[in-house]
């Protein structure tokens, strides 16, 4: 995920700001009382969950900060990871929250982000890649350094994550698509990928000694699971900041079927789900961050959550439930919101698991924010009976190992695979013909069954092809795959071919995902080809990776039989010989053309659609190509094909459009690749385009027609620059949201739209609607002579507009103009706290000595860029004595330093203090000065408390009194008996750790503090924390429409709102409409009074600790 720098989400009217801002003025004065009357006490939960459920805190930030993931140990107890640490939280008198933890291990240091007990030892994602933590003799501390058994990325947002169990025992492993997972990780030849792209989902043997690459295409996947029926769920992420954009796909919980891809293909390119060659998707929420996905196989939640997937946004902080329906051989859900945040509360879930007693944990933090874990129980009436752990006989044994809950947990396992071991393979495989059981406890039968001895026979895998239940025949045929009985014997595949249920047949095939054996399939192929050919779109698309995988001599005989089952047959098996291929492929092309010449029903288009675009060889990125056109533009360099290319384009040409929008929008995208020289299609396209159209539309039409290089006529120049300008009104009445990838991506169709037409740039200059924030992209094909005409006509619309959208690129093209008028424009606008940052940048490029003391207050600005413009004008305007202004000077002199652009500052900053001040004190310039300097900084600060003592309180802050007292206890302090270990405690014990605790902190690192500062001044900056705030860590004031105030540090922002974290570690999370007023303030989030009471041997232990960090 990326995210832009803090930026003000919603500037209200005028009226509104004016009240807005007194309010902000005025709350902010009262402070920390208004502060915490907003805040959710530190009891109240704050989680809405479904009427009959409980939510209670098990866990809280004092015992675990900032959760990356959780699991439960073999022991059933709950344990959680962050940065540098693996904690076992310990319950201790049972009451349902943790009390204590054991720290299992200091480590991994990025934090685990994916966990997995193998008995007492811990497998995890972290540092170098799949580590094992052994625990031999169970004392629940890591015996020394982790054994890496794969090296693979790990401790990024987008490398590898969850890791688990699956049914057949087999470790099952799911990275993001910054993970790089290559072909070198398929070290067993019957992987169903052999070049995976992207995010992907791995599998190694139960010994860990080989993988296979099981579905790719993701983008950042973070968790799995597995369902009952033995199927895998993954929720991947959307692309956050191209939403409003034709390919934008929000967050989708996808049915991972063997072999497929999620089509993530680039920032700029996000395959649809009704594309022949996409997996099923479940659900889809909209933006969001997916967490973690948990399958609830347990029973003390009523039956209607039972089997269901759970799956967690740690953005909008929700936890949805996705009850389960069998739909063909997939499923379907109606997803509900089961966990949410109430008001600002800000919940944001990291992981989930399901605890030994069924109560549904969750775990809470990322970004440095505040670490719990909530848990949530059924008290309602629909209760099940408790489950009986009776084994004293070989029936009620065999009973436990088929109902344990949770079975592929570690917890679980513990249990039952002891039983099942002794059991043996007889009773399992009676167990699974015996129709007395449930068909739950007949599929866990069929599944150890499969881990613990090989699977069935032959005589109970033809047994089992015959059983009532169609659960149970699936299951079957897929463990006679995973046990290897297939490959030798692929003829047993054929009662699973011709079985009525989609499921079956859908399972049978994926047996023969990874079998590259092309021979010993030939008795297959007469049941593949119907299949090929079937109802269900999942059974075509499986058939389709098996025809992937054949060789050509195979394909060849298995052509020869597809023809006489029909159109849809062809289409799957044409699919199968291009998927994946990114090559050019003319018979493909050939029957794609020709199943379009047909009448077919708008499934059947699309597939030939789809087939078309594979033939030539798909869309996506290419080097030195725009991506605004990764979805628009041919894949691979089709210049060699363009004799069989133009008689293509000519046929599309002619059938579009159709009247079907999904199906117009798959055949332009398909004539973009072609580029066709043909000014009529280019009319018809442009057509599409009106008054009423919606502007996601409009792009995608836009986007075709940039590819059409067609001379353009006045009456298309005029549509095009009529439907550019239209998209602000567009987006903006329907109340869109626009996220950064926007600006970019609309100047890139621009741009290319330019290039077949030079008269377009003024074109759109000369429409009425010409002049809104978001039309500045059109000013890059514009020529300097332009520049006049152009600030002129957003002059006029300012103007008109009592509450226009100023933005920054407003203040600068305005800032631009060398008329008077237009400068008072933008000085008018200071006090709009989003973009005085830009305005002072334009003031300082030709001070007046009237906005000194804007200068002035401008140096208080978290960005450099604004603090160089500020520093840069008072260096052009006269010297100056008045003490606001070198007070001003003072404070940024003391917070800038800690990294070279800061040093280059500084030195402004000291050049004006000297000039005004006439007054040296042996301050070092150039790279010798590029350290802190503290014995300067506080001579300056000495210097101007004695020439103005008075201001000095007011400006610098902290009490007169105060700091003499503190001075005085300093020096009564003997540091010589300092202990580190007892300021470490005292670090913790005043919270310290929470903001200064890890690499994902959110206050400053203080490793080598103590050699940057005094010891006086380190001391001085802890009990008035407001003097020196470096602009990284000035605190964000928000105001909500509701009148409430909150400040904090920003954690992750979007077009959807923004995370917060105070002081007191509490997140707080705001939607765009809430907020309205936004300011950056020179604040610290460090709360004053941190040192009050200490005694001298304390402040003696602190400084200790703090000097070794």
């Amino acid at each position: 995920m990326n995210y832009r720098p803090t930026a003000a989400l919603r500037i209200a009217p005028r009226g509104q700001r004016i009240r807005g801002c007194f309010q902000a003025c005025l709350l902010a004065i009262l402070g920390n009382c208004l502060f915490t009357a907003n805040s959710v006490a530190e009891d109240e939960v704050g989680i809405r969950v479904p009427a009959g459920f409980e939510v209670s805190l098990y866990a809280d930030d004092d015992l675990a900060h900032d959760i990356y993931s959780m699991t439960v140990d073999s022991l059933g107890r709950v344990v959680v990871s962050g940065a540098g640490y693996v904690r076992i939280l310990i319950d201790t008198d049972g009451d349902g929250k943790a009390d204590s933890f054991k720290q299992f291990v200091d480590g991994p240091k990025s934090g685990a982000q994916g966990m997995a007990f193998h008995g007492r030892d811990l497998l995890c994602t972290g540092d170098e890649g799949l580590i094992r933590y052994r625990d031999s003799n169970g004392d629940d501390r890591a015996d020394g350094s982790p054994d890496v058994f794969l090296k693979i990325k790990a401790g990024s947002e987008h490398h590898s994550h969850a890791i688990q169990r699956g049914p057949d025992g087999w470790w099952y492993l799911i990275a993001g698509n910054m993970t790089e997972v290559t072909g070198k990780y398929a070290t067993l030849p019957t992987s169903p990928i052999r070049k995976p792209e992207f995010g992907t989902l791995l599998r190694f043997q139960p010994d860990l000694a080989g993988g296979e690459i099981v579905a790719d295409g993701y983008r950042n996947a973070y968790d799995f699971a597995f369902h009952s029926a033995g199927d895998l769920f993954v929720f991947d992420s959307d692309g956050e900041r191209d939403v409003s954009l034709p390919w934008y796909r929000p967050t989708r919980v996808f049915h991972a079927l063997p072999g497929s891809n999620a089509g993530w293909v680039s920032r700029s390119w996000k395959r649809p789900n009704y594309y022949s060659d996409m997996p099923p998707v479940v659900a889809e929420f909209g933006r969001g961050s997916p967490t973690g996905v948990a399958c609830y196989r347990h029973r003390q939640f009523p039956a209607k959550y039972r089997g269901a997937v759970f799956v967690l946004d740690w953005t909008f902080g929700r936890v949805m439930a996705l009850p389960l329906q069998k739909a063909g051989s997939s499923w379907s859900s109606k997803p509900i919101e089961f966990m949410s945040g109430i008001g600002q509360f800000g919940f944001a879930p990291t992981d989930v698991v399901v605890s030994p007693d069924g109560s549904l944990l969750v775990c809470v933090g990322g970004r440095g924010t505040r670490g719990s874990v909530y848990r949530v129980r059924y008290i309602g009436e629909d209760k099940s009976p408790g489950i009986v752990d009776d084994v004293t006989t070989a029936e009620a044994a065999l009973s436990s190992c088929l109902n344990a809950p949770q079975p592929l947990s570690s917890w679980s396992r513990t249990k039952w695979l002891p039983l099942a071991r002794r059991l043996g393979r007889k009773r399992f495989v009676n167990a699974t013909k015996d129709k007395k059981l449930s068909v739950g406890e007949r599929l866990r039968a069929v599944e150890i069954l499969t881990e613990l001895y090989g699977g069935g026979d032959t005589i109970t895998l033809l047994k089992l092809a015959s059983d009532d239940s169609a659960r149970i025949r699936a299951r079957a045929v897929w463990s006679a795959g995973r046990s290897g009985l297939i490959a030798k014997q692929p003829k047993l595949l054929l009662p699973f071919f011709n079985d009525a249920d989609p499921l079956v047949v859908r399972c049978a095939l994926e047996t023969l995902v990874g079998n590259r054996n092309s021979e010993s399939l030939e008795p297959l192929f007469p049941s593949l080809a119907r299949q090929l050919g079937a109802n269900d779109s999942y059974v075509r698309q499986t058939a389709a990776r098996v025809v992937s995988q054949l060789n050509n001599d195979a394909r060849e005989t298995l052509a020869s039989l597809v023809g006489d089952v029909g159109v849809q047959a062809e289409l799957a098996y044409h699919l199968g010989r291009v998927m994946r291929s990114q090559s050019f492929d003319a018979d493909a092309l050939t029957t794609g053309l020709r199943v379009l010449k047909g009448d077919h029903p708008q499934d059947v288009t699309l597939q030939a659609i789809r087939l078309v675009q594979l033939s030539l060889g798909d869309v996506g990125p290419r080097e030195k190509q725009p991506p605004a056109f990764d979805s628009y533009a041919p894949w691979i360099d089709l210049t060699s094909f363009q004799e069989t290319i133009k008689p293509a384009a000519e046929q599309l040409a002619a059938i579009y459009p159709t009247g079907n929008k999904q199906v117009d929008v798959e055949l332009s995208r398909v004539l973009a690749m072609l580029a066709p020289t043909d000014g009529e299609l280019l009319d018809r396209v442009l057509a599409k385009i009106g008054k009423d159209s919606h502007p996601v539309d409009d792009i995608h039409q836009l986007l075709v027609a940039a590819r059409i290089p067609a001379q353009r006529t006045a009456g298309q120049r005029e549509a095009i620059a009529a439907a550019l300008v239209a998209l602000d009104k567009k987006t903006t009445s329907r109340k869109l949201k626009l996220d950064g990838n926007w600006d970019p991506r609309i100047g890139e169709v621009y741009a290319e739209l330019t290039k077949h037409d030079a008269e377009l740039p003024q074109a759109i200059v000369k429409r009425p609607e010409f002049g809104r924030p978001s039309q500045v992209v059109y000013l890059s094909q514009l020529s300097k002579d332009d520049l006049p005409t152009v600030v002129s006509a957003f002059a006029q619309s300012v103007q008109g507009d009592r509450d226009y959208p100023w933005n920054n690129q407003i203040v600068f093209l305005l800032g631009a103009s060398k008329m008077p008028e237009h400068r008072t424009l933008v000085r008018d606008q200071y006090e709009s706290f989003a973009v005085r940052g830009a305005v002072l940048i334009v003031l300082a490029k030709k001070p007046e000595a009237k906005d000194r003391d804007k200068f002035a207050e401008g140096l208080s600005s978290s960005q450099l860029g604004v603090l160089e413009a500020c520093l840069t004008a008072l260096s052009k305007l006269p010297e100056n004595r008045e003490p606001a202004e070198q007070f001003a000077l003072l404070r940024t002199l003391r917070r800038l330093g800690s990294n070279r652009s800061e040093y280059v500052l500084r030195e402004k900053v000291v050049e004006l203090l000297r000039r005004n001040l006439k007054q040296e004190f042996e301050f070092a310039v150039g790279t010798a000065g590029h350290k802190p300097q503290p014995d300067v900084v506080r001579k300056w600060t000495d210097y101007l408390s004695e020439q103005f003592p008075k201001v000095s309180v007011r400006e610098l802050g902290g009490k007169a009194e105060d700091l003499s007292q503190l001075k005085q206890k300093l020096a009564e302090v003997d540091w010589t008996k300092g202990d580190a270990s007892r300021g470490r405690k005292l670090f913790e014990k005043r919270s310290c750790v929470q903001c200064h605790g890890g690499r994902q902190a959110l206050g400053p690192d203080l490793a080598g503090v103590a050699r940057r500062f005094s010891r006086d001044d380190l001391f001085v900056s802890i009990t008035v924390p407001n003097r020196d705030v470096s602009p990284r860590y000035q605190t964000t004031l928000v105001e909500t429409t509701e009148g409430k105030v909150y400040t904090g540090l920003i954690i992750h922002q979007s077009a959807e709102g923004l995370l917060l974290r105070n002081a007191t570690n509490q997140t707080f999370r705001f939607e765009a409409d809430e907020i309205e007023t936004q300011q950056t303030r020179s604040t610290s989030l460090m709360p004053a009074g941190l040192l009050k009471d200490l005694k001298p041997s304390e402040l003696a232990d602190l400084y200790r600790y703090i000097g070794g960090l």
